[in-house]
């Protein structure tokens, strides 16, 4: 690489730079440069509107969007108010056959009770008249 004193590359930037806007304005030589401008201002127009009118598209589509949402929001959190009331209801009838099983039980236990006992009652009686009938036996 060649390096060149600090005027030289001063000098040859600056050609450069004048041969390259040279370049790009002798495309615009021979037409009006009034001509050009409006016809620039009129393609910016038109690039200006098509967007003006994809924004207020996407805004519509936001608000749209943002409506739905808002309603999901409202559906979501009826359906989890729905969900706590039939937990809070499966809860309430856990609790009232778990007291009713209690009460069966505690009938069941004091019946098993009562047919042991008059099974221990029977079983006295039994045994007294086999005792009586064999005493019976023996004085005859």
């Amino acid at each position: 690489m060649m390096h060149l004193p600090p005027e030289e590359k001063k000098n040859s930037l600056i050609s450069r730079s004048k041969d390259l806007i040279d370049s790009a304005v002798s495309g615009f030589k021979g037409r009006d440069m009034n001509a050009l401008v409006d016809e620039f201002t009129q393609e910016m127009t038109v690039v200006a509107e098509g967007l003006s009118e994809e924004l207020m598209q996407t805004k519509q589509q936001l608000s749209q969007l943002s409506a739905a949402q808002t309603i999901t929001e409202e559906q979501r959190s009826q359906d989890m108010i729905d969900v706590r009331n039939r937990l809070k209801d499966i809860e309430k009838r856990m609790d009232t056959l778990s007291r009713q099983k209690g009460k069966e039980d505690r009938k069941r236990s004091s019946l098993s009770a009562i047919l042991s006992q008059i099974t221990l009652i029977a079983a006295i009686i039994a045994g007294a008249w086999v005792i009586t009938a064999v005493l019976q036996l023996i004085r005859r």
